[in-house]
This record gives structure tokens, sequence and C-alpha cells, in this order.
């Protein structure tokens, strides 16, 4: 699957990478900050706030608070190159260069891990090196296998 989503977004990703660096993985992910339900009224939004708790650890400044809350139907791409880990967002129209919105060096990650899956999505969190963390949601229970072998797990 790796490979196939590598495939789908590179022209997407690959304008973003500075000279000599190569991708490495690519997984679409939602931000849990930013996730939001099916629905209207009380029952969605309390839906939506229980489901967002834990969504960033961390104190102000720190590199999880720097990770965007990203709303919308945008593809949202959890990009990991052989130097940094970064999310970017790209439009409907997948052959255009996304937008880099957040990166950092790729031994500022330290680990990923798979969290409990209460949704219909599988959540994992990215551990930083300053203690912090941030949630996020994807479709494939591989897709957080796959990007705990480069990330560490």
């Amino acid at each position: 699957m790796t490979e196939a989503l590598m495939n789908r977004y590179r022209q997407a990703v690959e304008p973003l990478l500075e000279p000599g660096e190569r991708l490495v993985d690519v997984a679409k992910v939602i931000p849990v900050a930013g996730a939001e339900g099916i629905g209207d009224g009380a029952g969605a939004a309390i839906g939506n706030a229980l489901g967002r708790i834990g969504a960033v650890s961390g104190e102000a400044g720190s590199i999880a608070r720097g990770f965007p809350r990203v709303e919308g139907v945008m593809t949202k791409l959890l990009v990991v190159s052989d130097r940094r880990a970064a999310f970017v967002t790209s439009g409907p129209d997948v052959r255009k260069v996304g937008q880099l919105r957040w990166h950092v060096p790729r031994g500022a990650v330290l680990r990923v891990e798979r969290r409990p899956r209460l949704q219909a999505m599988a959540r994992f969190r990215l551990h930083f090196a300053d203690g912090s963390a941030v949630s996020m949601y994807t479709m494939r229970r591989g897709t957080i296998e796959a990007l705990a072998d480069h990330l560490g797990r």
C-alpha cells in the first residue's frame, strides 16, 4: 500500500522536497485535532469533542503544538523523506503540487504509537523529541506499521 500511495501522491509532494531529498513514505491521514464526525446538533458536537481528547499533548511552543489544525475536504498527507517528516495538504487534483503546512527533521520524531481503535479509522500518535505528541487517524493499520518502520516504534 505504501508504494501505491507514494505513486498516487508523488506529483503533489515531490516538488516540495529539497534538492537531493528522497521520498520514503506517504500516508493519507486526518489530524485528530481537526477531525469532525458527520451530523449536526448537540450529539455531533459532543462526539467531536470526545474524539479530540488527546489530539495534541505538549507545552506551548512544542513540536506538536506547531502541528496545523486543518479542517476541510482537502487531502491531508503525512510525508516521510530521508531527512524529515512533513504534513502536506493537496486539493482534489493530486497531480498539482500540494502545500507544505509543517515539517520537522526526521530525528525529531521518536516513534509512532498505534492507539486503540475507537472509530472506524485506525488512530496513532507521533511522539517527538521534546516530549510532545500529536494524534492522527488513517484508514489502515498497515499504514501505521509502515510509518513505524520508517520513524521508529
